[in-house]
């Protein structure tokens, strides 16, 4: 977080763009509300709005297409530059029907696919839509294809409901009778700021874009790297930095920042091209939140704590999907209460299936009462910006959790590098949450410490399997203190010297390079340096340690231990 303080921030602020006077040139679809709660004057007045919105137009620049949604969901007028002919469209509607808000912005995203121009919906509704659920995916897929989605509301719209669609609350207008005119103004000026952050600011080209957030990445990945580093090396009673340390975490953290940010900007573009349908946006969320719900499940409910973690994301993923799809498939039949239903006996089988009955009808209860916080879990990000995102920090933890093997000596580069992709993955759903909630830079910040501690935490938990299924050497350093190590063939260093992993007091008449402890295939060995055994004159310098195997060095005392050992030892 310091290191994003005073390096990253400050760069975002340099290198941010100025707002460009030229307005781009817009595709706009004024989606109306033409249920039958729009009579007694209230449509009329939409209409009369809609109609001065296109008037204000440059229809020389811009392009307008009209679609409704009431008791049909219809195209009044497709893209068009001809005033006459949007407004003839706007004064052919009629209210009548339920609120199939759903439909209505599907039908407004098919009208947007055939232009290149930046595009937007309008939307005008005064009340709640047929399916929430569903128009809430029909929105995160809109957005997902990079459409600028703005309501404005009247009567009993729920406003709150209104930004979870535009995610944003400030593209929500609310409009009281005779203002419907200056709400479509104040839309009309949310159509023309451009939102690469949230104050309004410059177009970035993709290169620039792409080395600006590289850049922000880069200091982030330096200040976790060193953040680690001192971390481990305070806990093997080492020097917090040594200077060769110190530079190379600083240039290989900061060129694994730079690829991680650079690469998910550039998977920005493409994967929020991609169009996505509704139903596939759902499942996807309820894949995504399913896994991270039984992952952090796995690691404190006994009867799921059998289950690796990967196996908790695999398993999470496909139930929470399997149960998405079943919800949404049934509420756009029946409606959301038999979809939540669907969706929690399917979750509940599965559930059983991993972990027994009472689980099994804990989570159907859940999905019942909480379902949309859990398959719908992050309703302001699509779900491809998601994975884009999570991609680009993902890598950042590949490349930082393989950057820890070199001050984790026999550290697995598989669990490193497994440990590092979770971390990060997780971490950036906490960063995006953050910054959703509390603005720009509080959220970075908040962000980046919640990102570099779950790498961190991550790498530890590989490191605990590891210890957890081979023999490992543990440094007794007070009869209270005590730090295991991981053995391999890579040797600990045990000695006076700076470059030792295991400090010995010179007073006490140890050399720089007193010992190493290694492993020879199975084998634990323990060579001692030659000028140490001619001082104590030992004739054989090269032992072979067995598990329960104790040494003296000094105040400190060498263990080998097993965990797998001392529980067989323990069972009866």
């Amino acid at each position: 977080m310091i290191s994003a303080i005073v390096l990253g921030e400050p760069l975002l602020a340099f290198t941010k763009l100025a707002l460009s006077a030229q307005q781009p040139s817009q595709a706009i679809v004024l989606l109306i509300d033409a249920s039958g709660s729009m009579a007694g004057g209230k449509l009329a007045e939409v209409k009369s709005a809609a109609s001065n919105f296109v008037q204000r137009r440059n229809l020389d620049q811009d392009q307008l297409a009209v679609v409704s949604f009431g008791l049909e969901v219809k195209t009044a007028s497709p893209l068009t530059t001809d005033a006459n002919t949007l407004k003839n469209a706007i004064a052919t509607l009629s209210e009548d029907g339920g609120t199939p808000m759903a439909e209505g912005i599907d039908k407004a995203v098919g009208e947007l696919k055939s232009t290149n121009l930046r595009r937007n919906i309008l939307l005008f509704t005064d009340g709640v839509p047929n399916s929430p659920s569903l128009t809430n995916l029909s929105a995160q897929s809109a957005r997902n294809q990079r459409i600028n989605l703005i309501a404005v509301a009247t009567g009993d719209a729920d406003t709150n409901y209104l930004a979870q669609l535009t995610g944003d609350r400030s593209l929500v207008f609310y409009a009281s009778s005779g203002q419907f005119d200056q709400a479509f103004r104040n839309a009309e000026a949310a159509i023309y700021k451009q939102l690469v952050e949230s104050s309004p600011t410059g177009d970035y080209g993709v290169l620039y874009s792409a080395l600006r957030i590289g850049g922000w990445t880069a200091f982030l990945a330096m200040g976790i790297s060193l953040a680690l580093i001192m971390g481990q090396n305070s806990y093997m009673h080492l020097p917090l930095l040594t200077l060769r340390e110190g530079s190379v975490s600083t240039v290989g953290s900061l060129t694994a920042g730079m690829v991680a940010g650079a690469s998910g900007q550039l998977l920005f573009v493409p994967l929020t091209s991609i169009p996505n349908p509704t139903i596939l946006e759902g499942v996807m969320h309820g894949s995504i939140a399913s896994a991270l719900v039984i992952s952090i499940m796995s690691l404190f409910i006994p009867k799921l704590k059998k289950l690796t973690l990967s196996k908790a994301i695999v398993f999470g993923g496909i139930s929470g999907g399997l149960s998405a799809g079943a919800w949404l498939m049934t509420a756009s039949v029946l409606g959301d209460f038999f979809g939540r239903l669907a969706g929690a006996i399917v979750f509940g089988i599965c559930i059983r299936q991993i972990a027994g009955s009472v689980l099994s009808l804990i989570a159907g209860i859940g999905v019942i009462a909480f379902g949309q916080l859990l398959f719908l879990p992050i309703s302001g990000i699509s779900i491809l910006d998601l994975i884009g995102r999570i991609f680009g920090w993902a890598i950042l933890g590949i490349l930082v959790g393989g950057g820890t093997r070199f001050f984790v000596p026999n550290l697995q580069l598989t669990k490193a590098l497994f440990g590092g992709t979770i971390g990060g993955a997780i971490g950036s759903i906490g960063f995006l949450l953050t910054a959703g909630v509390f603005g720009d830079i509080p959220g970075r910040l908040s962000g980046a410490a919640i990102l570099g501690f779950c790498i961190g935490w991550m790498i530890a938990l590989a490191e605990q399997e590891q210890l957890n299924q081979e023999p490992y050497l543990v440094v007794h350093w007070t009869q209270t203190e005590q730090t295991p190590y991981l053995l391999g063939i890579k040797p600990f260093l045990i000695g006076t010297s700076h470059e030792a992993n295991i400090p010995l007091n010179a007073s006490e008449g140890f050399t720089p390079i007193t010992a190493k402890v290694y492993k020879e295939g199975e084998k634990i060995m323990m060579q001692f340096d030659q000028e140490y055994a001619s001082i104590k004159k030992m004739t054989k310098t090269i032992h072979e340690l067995k598990v329960g195997d104790k040494r003296h060095l000094g105040k400190i005392l060498l263990e080998v231990k097993s965990k797998s050992n001392h529980q067989a030892i323990q069972k009866p």
